[in-house]
């Protein structure tokens, strides 16, 4: 008697693996092969806490600012609905950078193209960007080089574009008051490098820190050189050849 249940254990349990078996190796024949392209208008890359840390976007997806964790809407910054490409964050919640572009034929003749490359400033806005704009009559492409403040957060400015976007009459008027003043202290920051060309004139182009030309090294579409320098406010003061 024990021969025979011992015999039956046995059986049943060679039948088990049996039908593991054919069960894993169904699953692993029926497993779909790994994808060798994908259609998506956005892929949102996200970190192990779960905030993203790059987004990757079609025109009409990429997400508005973020600061803070907090993300603003597309229209606070100006343009960003058009584009299309890459945006960059750090652990902070930050947009830190990104890579966008575009070109759009405009109606009724002539086009806009532009991509840009560039990276934030801690708590703050583009501090370099590599740039080609071109709206057809004039094309510009190089790159730049701005200060920013570093005691007034970014936030405060998107928080102000945006309160300014949502007011209406005086109250509207009121906040691009603000702005206005808050530009004049230097909050926004200033452009203090531009290297590259402008309508075929090669150009090093040196700002103040009040963002004011204040030297200049040209080599324009005449093949003509020269070096100028400014001062700050009369403009040419000097002039290499004379």
């Amino acid at each position: 008697m024990p021969d025979r249940l011992h015999l039956r254990l046995l059986t049943i349990a060679c039948v088990l693996d049996t039908i593991a078996v054919v069960v894993l190796a169904t699953r692993l024949w029926m497993r779909p092969a790994s994808p060798t392209e994908l259609a998506v208008q956005r892929l949102d890359i996200v970190g192990a806490e779960g905030k993203p840390v790059l987004v990757l976007a079609g025109r009409g997806r990429i997400p508005g600012p973020m600061a803070n964790g907090k993300e603003y809407p597309r229209s606070v910054a100006d343009g960003r609905e058009y584009l299309s490409g890459l945006v960059f964050y750090n652990e902070q919640g930050d947009e830190v950078g990104g890579l966008l572009f575009n070109g759009i034929e405009k109606p009724g003749g002539g086009y806009s193209a532009v991509g840009h490359l560039s990276f934030d400033q801690w708590k703050q806005n583009q501090v370099v960007a590599i740039q080609y704009v071109d709206g057809g009559a004039s094309r510009r492409a190089g790159l730049n080089v701005w200060d920013r403040a570093t005691n007034v957060p970014l936030a405060t400015e998107l928080d102000r574009i945006e309160r300014t976007q949502q007011a209406t009459g005086e109250a509207a008027a009121a906040l691009r008051g603000e702005a206005a003043e808050a530009r004049a202290r230097g909050e926004q920051g200033v452009q203090r490098v531009f290297l590259g060309s402008q309508d075929r004139s090669a150009q090093l182009v040196l700002r103040d820190t009040k963002g004011r030309v204040r030297a200049r090294l040209v080599v324009d579409a005449t093949d003509r050189a020269r070096l100028e320098f400014l001062d700050e406010v009369s403009g040419v003061v000097a002039t290499y050849p004379p």
